[in-house]
């Protein structure tokens, strides 16, 4: 700015947050009524780059960060599709712990039981999550109201069912067989991180080794 006709430059000192730009938007625009409006491919691969990233966020640092609000619009896809984990506001460092009532914190639908009842906090917390999302991307919106209505046994063949139909309709797709048993691994991967008791709940490195065995 000029002052007294001399250019004078004003310090400002302040932090700011540089991130990637993500042109593919959050995965939360891809889940409709209906399943994810992506390919199969496509949604195995970012249903593996989540996992990566939680497996990066509980086992890579000396504490691990629990981010306690895993949802699709937190999850942000670059112009090849691979996801990218956001939505830091509400993630601890530390070690299994209680959240008071009132420090209630995350996204209801996403929440497991034992922090909706007693505020636990563990890294079970963000696998539950990741449940739910699996579920969503697999029957779309109403999967979780689906899946709590049925036997696990009806709700896997209900889904690998109409995966099923939508992989037959592509008459270039040579990986059918393959496709439709990741299919069947991922819904029942997403039926063990919805245990109601977060002990029964897989860890992240657990469904990592799970889904590479399906490539």
């Amino acid at each position: 700015m000029k002052h007294n006709g001399e250019l004078v430059f004003a310090k400002m000192m302040e932090r700011l947050l540089c991130f990637e730009y993500m042109q593919g938007g959050s995965l939360e625009k891809y889940i409709a009524d209906e399943p994810c409006r992506l390919d199969w491919p496509t949604c195995y691969k970012i249903i593996q780059g989540i996992c990566d990233g939680l497996n990066h966020l509980h086992n890579a640092q000396e504490k691990a960060i629990f981010h306690l609000d895993l949802k699709p619009s937190n999850i942000l896809l670059d112009k090849n599709m691979t996801p990218k984990i956001s939505g830091f506001d509400l993630s601890v460092d530390s070690t299994e712990g209680t959240d008071p009532i009132a420090m209630r914190r995350g996204t209801l639908e996403y929440m497991p039981p034992e922090y909706i009842d007693s505020g636990i906090i563990s890294n079970k917390f963000d696998v539950f999550s990741l449940g739910i999302i699996i579920i969503r991307m697999m029957d779309g919106h109403g999967g979780p109201y689906r899946y709590s209505e049925m036997s696990p046994n009806q709700f896997i063949e209900y889904v690998s069912e109409n995966w099923k139909k939508r992989l037959e309709k592509l008459s270039e797709h040579s990986s059918y067989e393959m496709d439709i048993l990741q299919v069947q691994a991922c819904v029942e991967i997403a039926f063990r991180c919805l245990e109601a008791d977060r002990n029964k709940r897989p860890s992240i490195e657990e469904i990592i080794c799970e889904l590479g065995l399906r490539q």
